[in-house]
């Protein structure tokens, strides 16, 4: 069973080096909204960053109104962005309704094996491609079990928590925030002030 009633105050005050923090919550709740509020303030207090955050990708429809088309990597040391996934389309890596650009996935890789040594590593996100069909980014499962970062923060779906924790080898007590609409901007700034006072540098 998932306790999904974690949140901020269940963060110890100080972080052990290698503490993994798993953000969980509906799709396109602002999970990743959190975690670039997060990555800003870990970089205005002087911690290296590093990994990947998957932001959303907008443009507006036939009506004026903004519609997702898709996602950007993004580089979480240099904000650098490239497409990573679209709506729709065809290629060799699909999973649910996107395709994915191989490319993207690959400069993924890149971006984690260069920053898991980093204060904050980001990893934004683990889904079905990588805990169920063992592809995209399952590679980042390894990084994660060797603890090399000060924190981690790992953003994934709640159906999916149960066995990511058991490929990361986390025991079921391992922070987890929930996500929600009513909370998310709370929560932003509170694991952004948390971060910047819980890690040692």
């Amino acid at each position: 069973m998932i306790d999904t009633a974690h949140g901020i105050s269940d963060l110890p005050p100080r972080a052990v080096r290698g503490t993994v923090i798993l953000i969980s919550g509906a799709r396109q709740i602002g999970k990743t909204t959190v975690l670039c509020h997060v990555r800003e303030t870990a970089l205005q207090t002087g911690y290296s960053v590093g990994g990947f955050l998957s932001v959303a990708r907008f443009a507006a429809d036939e009506t004026g109104a903004e519609a997702k088309t898709g996602i950007d990597l993004m580089d979480a040391a240099t904000g650098a962005r490239l497409p990573l996934a679209t709506i729709g389309g065809d290629g060799p890596v699909q999973t649910g309704h996107y395709t994915f650009n191989p490319a993207a996935l690959e400069a993924g890789l890149v971006y984690a094996q260069a920053g898991q040594g980093a204060d904050v590593f980001f990893v934004d996100e683990l889904g079905p491609l990588e805990l169920k069909r063992g592809a995209g980014w399952v590679a980042v499962l390894g990084m994660i079990r060797a603890r090399q970062f000060g924190v981690a923060l790992m953003t994934m779906r709640p159906e999916l928590l149960d066995l990511a924790r058991e490929r990361m080898h986390l025991p079921p007590a391992a922070p987890l925030i929930t996500i929600t609409a009513a909370n998310r901007e709370q929560i932003a700034h509170q694991l952004a002030a948390w971060v910047k006072g819980a890690i040692a540098k």
